[in-house]
């Protein structure tokens, strides 16, 4: 694509050839009072910015079409994807998958096609890429934030942890009860989605009690072997687990899935027992939704992207419709958000810890686990509504 041309900077004349002999009558030049010609030049500048968001003048932005590896999850942000393209004339073609299946594509340099990369994490990416000696991660920016959490039947908290005074139970405890055949829960698939992985992460930093970042040798394999006994649903992604419970209800005491998942799930009805939500007090896994450049070639694009997504326009927009925390600060939150997250846990820094736990999983996950568990093949997000 050919870039715009640029805007000629007030008072240039344009090249052309040489002005007549004819004498211009002395009036038709006259400068304009200097008050008046400020006024006038800041007003072009504020309409027509060096920065080439659109074409000012013209009415019609430039085109074009960038092709996005992204999650499962971030589905619900195609009205966002209209507002950017009406915004910058950039749009965003999104391929969904699984976050930790799309960061294995990346990190073996098979995503070739894909000019950016939209994850729910790029913790697993990085350490894929660790492991395979590369040169370093692509460019990343932040986009928006929402914690790892349990939504649990308000029955099933009573019952467990009776009288705490509101203490949330830690994921000692949620893996404890497991264990004992006290909690059935809902995961998706960690060899696919970054939420059930940080579960896995979360359960085993845990109950290792180091305070740090696990070592191969801190995961006790029995303590997750207990934890995945309780485990009766799945599905490849956390948007998909969610509707999966929505079915089975009643043999499921509780959803692990990101805090926006469950904030949804909560206000449209159909949940026969209400869920509440519970902030491990041992510490979250946060996801903050990063946009990657795979291609260099299209650097100019992706800062496009990314400055209109920061704007606090675009945040309190994508706030609203996903109930994800802004990564703006000073974006007024969602009362819904307004609850601390407390401490975020270590993510695993060697590749062979989350290796160990995940083929770990793989003998341990029980054969009672319901619902679809198979990669979702991946799908693009049909052409852009042009509805203003």
């Amino acid at each position: 694509m050919s870039r715009p041309p640029r805007w000629r900077r007030a008072g240039r004349r344009p090249a052309g050839p040489a002005r007549a002999s004819r004498p211009v009558p002395r009036r038709s030049v006259r400068p304009l009072p200097r008050p008046l010609g400020r006024a006038l030049l800041a007003l072009v500048l504020l309409l027509c910015p060096a920065a080439p968001l659109a074409a000012c003048g013209s009415g019609t932005p430039g085109t074009t079409t960038l092709s996005v590896l992204a999650s499962a999850e971030l589905t619900d942000l195609r009205p966002v994807l209209d507002e950017l393209r009406r915004a910058t004339g950039i749009t965003l073609e999104l391929e969904f998958g699984g976050t930790v299946s799309a960061s294995d594509l990346i990190g073996s340099g098979r995503a070739d096609g894909h000019d950016l990369a939209w994850l729910s994490s790029d913790r697993w990416l990085r350490l894929n890429l660790k492991a395979a000696g590369g040169s370093g991660a692509p460019l990343s920016t932040r986009t928006m934030m929402s914690p790892l959490v349990l939504g649990m039947k308000r029955g099933t908290a009573d019952r467990l942890w009776p009288g705490t005074d509101g203490r949330q139970p830690s994921w000692a405890d949620i893996a404890g009860a497991a264990e004992h055949g006290q909690l059935r829960y809902a995961m998706a698939d960690p060899t696919v989605a970054h939420s059930g992985l940080a579960a896995l992460v979360a359960v085993a930093t845990a109950t290792a009690g180091t305070g740090e970042a696990l070592r191969p040798e801190d995961v006790a394999q029995d303590r997750v072997r207990g934890f995945l006994a309780g485990r009766t649903l799945s599905a490849p992604s956390a948007h998909a687990l969610v509707d999966s419970y929505l079915d089975h209800q009643e043999g499921t005491d509780a959803v692990i899935a990101y805090e926006s998942e469950l904030l949804a799930l909560g206000g449209d009805g159909r949940l026969r027992e209400p869920l509440d939500l519970v902030y491990p007090q041992d510490g979250i896994v946060l996801s903050d939704y990063p946009l990657l450049l795979l291609d260099p070639a299209k650097r100019g694009a992706y800062d496009r992207v990314v400055a209109w997504l920061l704007t606090p326009a675009a945040q309190s927009r994508i706030m609203r419709l996903t109930l994800r925390r802004p990564v703006d600060p000073n974006v007024a939150r969602d009362p819904r958000l307004e609850r601390p997250i407390g401490n975020a846990l270590y993510f695993p820094d060697r590749p062979e810890v989350v290796q160990r736990l995940l083929a770990q999983y793989r003998a341990d996950t029980p054969a009672t686990a319901a619902g679809p568990s198979r990669p979702p093949e991946p799908s693009r997000t049909p052409e852009p509504s042009r509805t203003p």
